[in-house]
């Protein structure tokens, strides 16, 4: 056997003893078979150039400085030499592309399949989506007043991006929290992500995914504020107490405070302004939302105690029963997207952005 033939031989054998049962394996067979010969003439054109090379080098020994017609011998050689390179070189060149070409489609198939089953399930739908507007970071008016940014809007637009789904008229509704709540309970909405916690009472007229962001409420109160230290101070009755309606907060407050102390706004910037105005003690709200507008100078308030209810105010993207009665799987592919998002770290990119 010979060195320079080894590869063909060893190529020939495999093909041998791969199962002919299919007729992707029989194309895969095939494709070595070619790939075998196409080795084959590679060292055969290697062996011709070997010999040229060798008789050029021969003529030049015997003819030195020769007359011009063994000149012209030897030139006709290297002409020939130098043929066989640039076609050997154009091969190898084609064979780089060819594989290139081949590395690209197997790339694609591979991103194919890593995404979701949920992936495009919902193209040629159209819903209806709204938000607050209301609630930095999680979705707000940038400077031009008209412009709805914030963590819930990149949100949506990459559920969007998975799921395939146009949004109605191309426009996320802004409004307050109580009217959103009521067009997504009357079906007037087919989806609203705002900060939204997937409460009880909530459940009993909308649906929701699973939770995307948890989130914790504190207690906010003017900066020369000494006396109230942390929520326990805010059962006595003692203190008023701002809460926008539609929240967790409000829901908390019901629950845990007097109904004479509590103070009702539609929404969270009127609550703020209340306490920074003096017509409240203090306020209550979900963290996230308090320390942006603490940090940006928006509201000139303070946080006092810690952060409590934690896990009673989980962020989830909610779905009116009507669409959901609709479209039998809009729960199950809302929740496989956000899987699919926090998996491959998007949500991660989107929480720094805004939250952090």
């Amino acid at each position: 056997m010979r060195t320079a033939d080894n590869g063909v031989y060893v190529a020939y054998v495999c093909c041998f003893f791969i199962p002919w049962k299919t007729p992707g394996i029989r194309k895969r067979q095939d494709a070595l078979i070619e790939k075998a010969k196409e080795m084959e003439e590679k060292i055969m054109k290697k062996k011709v150039l070997s010999m040229l090379l060798v008789t050029s080098m021969l003529a030049g020994v015997v003819t030195g400085c020769g007359s011009s017609g063994e000149a012209s011998g030897t030139s006709e050689a290297t002409e020939s030499v130098d043929e066989v390179k640039e076609t050997e070189t154009e091969e190898t060149t084609k064979e780089a592309e060819t594989e290139t070409e081949e590395t690209t489609e197997e790339t694609a198939t591979a991103s194919d399949s890593d995404k979701p089953e949920c992936f495009g399930s919902l193209e040629g739908v159209t819903l209806t989506i709204g938000t607050s507007g209301t609630y930095a970071p999680f979705s707000y008016f940038a400077e031009d007043g008209t412009t709805l940014q914030g963590y819930d809007v990149d949100f949506l637009y990459a559920l969007k991006d998975v799921l395939g789904f146009e949004i109605a008229d191309e426009t996320i509704q802004d409004m307050d929290y109580s009217p959103l709540g009521t067009s997504l309970s009357q079906g007037m909405l087919d989806v609203g992500a705002a900060a939204l916690c997937a409460t009880d009472e909530r459940k009993k007229t909308m649906n929701f995914s699973k939770t995307y962001y948890d989130a914790g409420i504190v207690v906010v109160v003017s900066p020369d504020n000494e006396t109230i230290k942390s929520v326990e101070d805010l059962t006595s009755g003692d203190y008023t107490v701002a809460l926008q309606s539609g929240t967790i907060a409000y829901e908390y407050g019901v629950a845990n405070l007097p109904e004479s102390c509590i103070q009702s706004y539609d929404s969270q910037a009127l609550a703020y302004k209340a306490v920074e105005d003096g017509q409240a003690d203090a306020t209550i709200y979900d963290l996230p939302g308090t320390a942006y507008s603490i940090k940006t100078g928006e509201i000139k308030l303070k946080t006092v105690g810690d952060e409590f209810y934690t896990g009673q105010a989980p962020y989830a993207v909610a779905l009116s029963m009507s669409a959901c009665d609709e479209y039998p799987d809009l729960i199950k592919d809302f929740d496989e997207a956000i899987d699919y998002l926090s998996e491959t770290g998007v949500l991660d990119e989107i929480k720094a952005k805004w939250c952090e």
